[in-house]
This record gives C-alpha cells, sequence and structure tokens, in this order.
C-alpha cells in the first residue's frame, strides 16, 4: 500500500512539473482586409473580414490608412463593431489624387493584428474641360476652382475661343440652398439635399435619386404639374439606359442604352448625362457618374418601327496618371466627332 502511494505521489509530481512547463497559448485574431471599392475624392469604402478572434474575444476591429505602407492603429483609423465576420468601413477626409495604404486590423487582449496592406488612389479633381466640335463653330472651355477644405466647386470661368465671357460663382451660405452667382446678379438658386444633390432648379424641375446617389428621375415644371422627363436605369454602377418622355410623361420618345469599357471612370467624368450640361454636373451636384467609361451607345425612337438605331462610340488618351485628358465621340452615321479635352487639379 505505501508503495502504491509513492508512486502515485511521483506521476502526479511529474504531471505538475509537465504542466507548469507547457506554454500557454496567446493567438491573434485571424483577418483578411478587402478590396477598396466606391473611392472619390475624399473618401472610399473599404473593410475587413476577421475569421478567427484567437484566443480571446476580438473588442476592436477596423481599418487604418495612410500614405506610407503597413499602416497601424496609431495612424487614421475606424472602428466597427467587435467579434468576428465580415464588416465594412466609411473612409473620409482624404486628399484629392493621392495614394493611400489601407489595412483591416482587429484587436483582442493578446494585441492588435492587421490584414495585407491594400492601396488605392483617390480620384482628381477635374480643373477644366474644353468641348469643340465642328457644329460648335469654336472651342468652349469651363476652368473650374475648389473650396480648399470642402473641395466643393466655388466657381467656374466660362471662356470661348480662349476668351473669357463669363464667371459664375457658387454661394452654399443658405442651408439646402445652392446660388449660382454671374457677379452680383443671381444666376439660379438651386435646392440641394444632404449629400448636396440639386433636388430642384430654378424652373421648379425635380430631380430624383436612389439610395446610391444616382439620378433616376427628372421631371419638368409646367401648366402647374410636373411631367416625367428622363427616367435611368442603373446596373452594377453604371447608367445603363435613359429613356426620354414626350410631354405626357408616358409615351417613350428616345432611349439610349450605354455600353461600358472595362477601364474605371476614376475621375468622375459624367458621360450619361440627363441635364443636357457639360458644366453643371461638375461636383456630382446631379448624383454620381457611372462607375466605367463609356464604349459606345445606341439611341432610337421606340415609337418607330421597325426600330431603327444609331450609335456613338468613344475613343481615350490618357496623361501619364493614367487620367483621361481626351475623349472623342465619332457618330456613326455620319463620322463627325465632338471632343472633351481635360485637366487636373492635382
Amino acid at each position: 500500500m505505501k508503495k502504491q502511494f509513492f508512486f502515485l505521489t511521483l506521476a502526479t509530481m511529474f504531471a505538475i512539473s509537465f504542466s507548469s512547463c507547457k506554454k500557454e497559448s496567446s493567438d491573434p485574431p485571424a483577418l483578411t482586409t478587402t478590396a477598396v471599392t466606391s473611392v472619390t475624392v475624399n473618401t472610399a469604402s473599404a473593410g475587413g473580414s476577421i475569421t478567427a478572434e484567437g484566443t480571446s474575444a476580438v473588442t476592436a476591429r477596423g481599418v487604418c490608412w495612410g500614405t506610407a505602407a503597413d499602416p497601424t492603429i496609431a495612424n487614421s483609423k475606424t472602428t466597427d463593431g467587435t467579434g468576428i465576420g465580415a464588416f465594412t468601413s466609411s473612409i473620409t477626409g482624404l486628399s484629392p489624387a493621392t495614394l493611400y495604404h489601407v489595412r483591416a486590423y482587429a484587436t483582442n487582449n493578446e494585441g492588435t493584428a492587421y490584414g495585407a496592406d491594400v492601396t488605392f488612389t483617390t480620384s482628381s479633381l477635374i480643373k477644366t474641360i474644353s468641348f469643340y466640335a465642328l457644329w460648335a463653330g469654336g472651342t468652349e472651355k469651363w476652368d473650374f476652382s475648389y473650396d480648399g477644405t470642402t473641395k466643393k466647386v466655388s466657381k467656374f470661368d466660362d471662356y470661348w475661343e480662349g476668351a473669357l465671357d463669363k464667371t459664375i460663382t457658387y454661394d452654399y451660405s443658405v442651408a439646402g440652398k445652392l446660388t449660382l452667382k454671374k457677379g452680383a446678379t443671381v444666376y439660379g438658386v438651386y435646392d440641394i439635399n444632404s449629400l448636396g444633390y440639386i433636388t430642384k432648379d430654378p424652373d421648379g424641375n425635380t430631380y430624383e435619386y436612389d439610395a446610391n446617389g444616382f439620378m433616376v428621375k427628372y421631371y419638368e415644371y409646367w401648366s402647374s404639374a410636373s411631367h416625367l422627363k428622363y427616367q435611368m436605369e442603373i446596373t452594377n454602377g453604371n447608367i445603363t439606359k435613359i429613356t426620354t418622355f414626350d410631354d405626357d410623361g408616358v409615351t417613350a420618345k428616345k432611349i439610349k442604352a450605354f455600353t461600358y469599357t472595362v477601364g474605371a471612370n476614376s475621375d468622375g467624368i459624367h458621360q450619361a448625362n440627363a441635364t443636357d450640361s457639360d458644366w453643371k454636373p461638375i461636383g456630382n451636384f446631379y448624383g454620381k457618374p457611372s462607375a466605367k467609361l463609356v464604349d459606345y451607345f445606341e439611341y432610337w425612337d421606340p415609337r418607330v418601327s421597325p426600330i431603327v438605331k444609331s450609335k456613338s462610340s468613344f475613343t481615350y488618351t490618357f496623361d501619364t496618371k493614367d487620367r483621361v485628358s481626351k475623349a472623342t465621340k465619332t457618330l456613326s452615321a455620319d463620322g463627325s466627332t465632338e471632343v472633351w479635352s481635360y485637366t487636373y487639379a492635382e
């Protein structure tokens, strides 16, 4: 009996000794960084996925970013919940035309772990647009200026054949209003929503937007009533169809169907405008532009049978920063061209 007790005691001692020498686990979280999307001049959407918490619960997660590789939580960061799973982060306060690095992070009691470093470049602000077509009889150029803090359009100078024709200033001093002025003369007062999109113009015409910021309907106002004029269809972040209606607001009289290139419209060129203007959409006052550059569009009158379609296609020239410097539209019907030239603020 004593001998048996001795062996049990010895076994217990060995077990205690082995246990005290065993290294305790202290695993950090495991995670990935997701691709950056919805990049603008000063914002972007990023995120990550926490695949394992490690040896303790994830108490903080988000993304961190900066202009140097491998940013940490000592840099700018978001806080987007706790625990495992996927999350989306809104990055704000960015500078235009700047290369950024972003990483997802997750923190538990063992410390902070990071996902892979992902890079993206914010959009450039359009400085000038020049338009030329033989039918226009000359070149018109719009030269935009922006507020240094908000990056909103503050004014533009309108040139015709190189000579200044007029200067339009933008006044946001009244909440919910955008006032355009030509010198001391009011050029027009527009209602704007919380995103800065125009919802009503000086003529009483109104504009509707979807949850993603794309204009989807435009109503003309006359005879004391609103009449549907344009309706847009959005697919995968691109305006794919614009239907123009007759005065009754019901009968479609023209349809444009857009096909896009694989190239990203990184700097926000508006090519599928429902405003019949080249300068008004700058600043996204009429909602977001399409995510891609237009390859071509077809247009036809749906009231005609059989349907006869016309086609206009685009070719592009890019600058050294891979930004569109020239977009040339060629009309298949007669081979005539329209040319837009772009420069950028940064």
